[in-house]
């Protein structure tokens, strides 16, 4: 019970920190934010190749806004501005990303907004 409280608390921690409009993504024992500025999730990312199949798989997405993820993700990281594109996206835009993750192997662990 202890154990599921914590994960309970950091949930909670998480979406008070980061805001609602972020998810985690794992792979390989390894998890980051995404949208984070840190080397681990660029090299799962960009030099992987796994996210230009992720932006393939995400068919309901605009192709600026793919572009975008792709050039504030992998050629000029900004945290802010993946935020701003990933806010903008409809609820169904969203979801199909996080499916297109999940296609790529990638566990997606999303705190929704109340």
């Amino acid at each position: 019970m202890r154990l599921a409280a914590k994960v309970v608390l950091v949930g909670i921690l998480a979406l008070a920190a980061f805001g609602c409009n972020r998810f985690i993504i794992y792979k390989g024992g390894k998890a980051y934010y995404f949208a984070s500025k840190r080397q681990g999730l660029y090299k799962m990312l960009c030099e992987s190749g796994d996210f230009k199949k992720v932006l393939e798989a995400a068919k309901t997405i605009p192709e600026k806004d793919k572009e975008d993820l792709w050039k504030y993700n992998c050629v000029e990281p900004s945290a802010d501005k993946v935020q701003q594109i990933y806010t903008s996206m409809t609820p169904g835009q969203r979801t199909d990303l996080r499916e297109a993750f999940k296609t790529q192997g990638y566990e997606i662990n999303y705190f929704p907004c109340a």
